[in-house]
């Protein structure tokens, strides 16, 4: 498909096409994440150097736009490397939705994270946040709380799940067990964030609270890696699952307590996967990991 596009190009990029694509084809997870880094980082680039600071109910200016660059990285890449068939694969599991309800009722789990915590605040004689204020997400314009759900999820969830899981992961699974590819992950996917802290005010004002946020962040490197293996290689699962997260962790309605709540079940979580797949010996004392 790509030879047949570029045929038609001028005569400069066809000439730039023999040094290209062999070595995006030798060398793909390097080129994803080169790429990914690429189209998120002029982005947010722009964002910096305009002096842009990206705030909760605020539209505009916005860092959501850069959320995209996993997503168009992995197509590019695909398309370089495996043709129209790896783009219908990649598409298909971009709306993959029939993987049984278990795998389901994760996202039904941190759905009910931020009711669960409100609760808990009102039952402690607490102000109870008006849940109006789950509209209010940084970077998004105000609008329903409906509406802000699906551009988060187109934006953020498989924006970045189509490259990060669908792509980056999905092909280290192939060589690697899935601790070591949510690690391997969770290494490009943090230092990829790193222009938001000069973007995001959340982020700007996180001081030595990085450090926990670091290990938020390979926790969800783990519960994101086993839940994408287990349902079948869905994307869209863990982008619906990854989009309730944010929306349960980075919004008016769920700042403190329930972002807190959230946080640290996943955490948890992450332990318990971590330790239920964690590499066994046989009794010939070979080693092999566990399966999900």
């Amino acid at each position: 498909m790509v030879g047949r596009l570029l045929a038609h190009t001028p005569g400069p990029l066809r000439r730039a096409r023999p040094s290209v694509e062999p070595v995006v084809r030798r060398h793909p997870l390097a080129a994803y994440v080169g790429l990914a880094i690429a189209f998120s980082w002029a982005w947010w680039g722009w964002c910096v150097a305009e002096g842009w600071v990206t705030r909760a109910g605020q539209g505009w200016p916005t860092h959501l736009p850069g959320l995209l660059g996993p997503a168009l990285s992995a197509v590019v890449v695909t398309a370089l490397v495996d043709g129209r068939d790896g783009l219908r694969d990649l598409g298909a599991r971009m709306l993959r939705w029939r993987v049984g309800w278990r795998w389901w009722s994760a996202v039904l789990a941190a759905a009910l994270l931020v009711p669960l915590a409100w609760a808990g605040i009102a039952l402690t004689g607490g102000d109870v946040p008006d849940p109006a204020g789950l509209a209010s997400y940084s970077g998004a314009p105000a609008s329903s709380v409906a509406v802000t759900l699906v551009y988060v999820l187109v934006v953020n969830g498989l924006g970045e799940e189509t490259g990060w899981r669908g792509f980056l992961a999905d092909r280290l699974l192939r060589r690697h067990g899935m601790l070591l590819t949510a690690v391997l992950v969770w290494v490009w996917w943090a230092l990829w964030h790193l222009p938001l802290f000069w973007v995001v005010e959340d982020f700007r004002s996180m001081g030595w609270a990085v450090l926990g946020w670091l290990v938020g962040l390979l926790a969800g490197s783990v519960l994101l890696t086993w839940l994408y293996r287990g349902s079948g290689r869905s994307i869209l699962l863990v982008a619906v699952w990854h989009t309730v997260f944010n929306v349960a962790t980075a919004t008016d309605a769920t700042a403190g307590v329930p972002a807190a709540v959230a946080s640290t079940v996943v955490m948890v979580a992450a332990v318990v996967i971590a330790w239920w797949n964690r590499p066994r010996r046989d009794r010939d004392g070979a080693v092999a990991a566990a399966d999900e």
